[in-house]
C-alpha cells in the first residue's frame, strides 16, 4: 500500500502582481507532488489580481484542479509581514512554504524536498537553488551557492548566515512544527531582511539541508529601480542589526561558529556598501552614494585601501559630467561586485543525492 503523503501548504501572499500570478500559480498545481493546499491572500492589490485568483478557486471547484485552492483578500493593505502572518495562519500542513506571487516552482520542487524531511527528522528546513527570470519570462543560469547537494549541522550553516543568507523565501521549505520552534528566540522585527533572519532562526532548531539543483525561479526585476529604504540607508543599518541578533542568538544557545564569525560579519558590511553606492549611481542618487562610501569605512576601515572604493568616489565626484555615464560603464565593466562561483559546503556536512 502506497504511503499516505503528508500535506504541504504552499502560502502566496500577493499585492499586485496579476501580470505574474498564473505563471506562479500554475507552477503549483503542476507539482509532481499531489497533497498539496494552495493559501492565496490578496493584499487588497488595484489591479486585477482578485480576479485572477477567484478564475483558480472556481477551476477547483469544477473539477479541473485537484489541488485545494483557498483564497482571500484583505479589505485595506495590511503591510507584507502581516500578510504572509495571515497565509500562515491558515496552513495545515506538515511542512510549508512561502511562494512569492511573482516567482514559481520547478515541477519537482515539493516532491524532493519532502523526501528529504521525511527521511530526515532533524532537518528543520531545506534549500535550494533557484534559476533568475526576467520580465521577459526569460530564464538566466546563476552558480549555486554550494556546489553539492548535502545536510550539516545547525551550527555549521549558522556560521554561513552570519555572512550571508543564502536564500530568499522561494528557495526555502520547510517543517511547520520547526516554524513554531523558531519563536522562542524571535526578539526581532525585521523590515526588509527578514527571510535571513528567519533562516538563521531555522538553524538553530535543526540541521539544514541543501539542494543544488535549479528547483525554482525567481523574478528578477532588472530596471534598478531604488525604494526608499535603499536611498534613507535604512537596509545597511537593519543588516548591522541583524548580524547582533545572529551573535546574541548564537550566544544564547551556545552556537561558538557563528561568534567567531562576527568581526568579519560586521566587516563585510563594508562591502555591501559598495555594492549599494553603485546602485544608487546607476540611478543618479549621488547623495545616498556618498552616504553609503562614508559609511562602508565605519564597517571595513581597511576599505578605503580597496581600488573599487576608490573608483565609486571618483564617479561620484563625476555628477554632472558630459562623461559620467562613460565611467560608470567602464567600473561596471571591470569590477565584480556579485557572487561568480558556487561555495564548498560547511565543515561535518553529508552529501546527498
Amino acid at each position: 500500500m502506497k504511503k499516505e503523503q503528508p500535506l504541504v501548504s504552499i502560502l502566496i501572499p500577493n499585492y499586485n502582481y496579476a501580470r505574474y500570478l498564473r505563471h506562479c500559480i500554475d507552477s503549483v498545481v503542476k507539482q509532481t507532488y499531489d497533497n498539496i493546499e494552495i493559501i492565496i491572500q490578496d493584499n487588497a492589490s488595484t489591479d486585477d489580481s482578485y480576479e485572477i485568483l477567484l478564475e483558480y478557486q472556481t477551476k477547483y471547484l469544477r473539477g479541473e484542479i485537484t489541488k485545494y485552492i483557498n483564497v482571500g483578500r484583505n479589505k485595506r493593505n495590511v503591510g507584507s509581514d502581516l500578510n504572509s502572518t495571515i497565509c500562515a495562519n491558515k496552513a495545515e500542513g506538515k511542512y510549508l512554504m512561502f511562494l512569492s506571487s511573482d516567482d514559481a516552482l520547478k515541477e519537482t520542487y515539493v516532491e524532493r524536498c519532502v523526501e528529504i524531511l521525511e527521511n530526515n527528522p532533524y532537518v528543520s528546513m531545506v534549500m535550494v537553488h533557484r534559476d533568475e527570470i526576467d520580465d521577459d519570462g526569460i530564464l538566466h543560469k546563476v552558480p549555486a551557492f554550494y556546489n553539492k547537494s548535502f545536510i550539516v549541522n545547525g551550527e555549521a550553516q549558522a556560521a554561513v548566515f552570519m555572512m550571508a543568507g543564502v536564500a530568499v523565501p522561494t528557495q526555502v521549505f520547510f517543517k511547520r512544527e520547526s516554524r513554531f520552534q523558531t519563536m522562542m528566540y524571535r526578539f526581532y522585527q525585521m523590515q526588509v531582511a527578514g527571510d535571513w533572519y528567519n533562516n538563521f532562526l531555522m538553524s538553530c532548531v535543526g540541521d539544514v539541508a541543501y539542494i543544488k539543483d535549479a528547483l525554482c525561479e525567481y523574478r528578477v526585476h532588472y530596471g534598478n529601480e531604488t525604494n526608499e529604504s535603499e536611498k534613507k540607508l535604512l537596509g545597511i543599518f537593519e543588516h548591522f542589526v541583524i548580524i547582533n541578533a545572529f551573535n546574541s542568538t548564537a550566544k544564547s544557545i551556545g552556537y561558538e561558529a557563528p561568534q567567531k564569525r562576527y568581526k568579519d560579519a560586521i566587516e563585510k558590511l563594508g562591502d555591501m556598501c559598495l555594492r549599494y553606492a553603485l546602485k544608487m549611481l546607476q540611478n543618479n542618487e549621488f547623495e545616498s552614494a556618498k552616504k553609503y562610501l562614508y559609511l562602508s569605512v565605519v564597517f571595513k576601515e581597511r576599505i578605503t585601501e580597496d581600488a573599487r572604493y576608490k573608483d565609486l568616489w571618483k564617479l561620484v565626484k563625476l555628477e554632472g559630467a558630459d562623461d559620467f555615464a562613460e565611467e560608470l560603464h567602464a567600473f561596471e565593466r571591470n569590477n565584480i561586485l556579485i557572487r561568480t562561483t558556487s561555495y564548498d559546503p560547511p565543515e561535518g556536512f553529508v552529501e546527498i543525492d
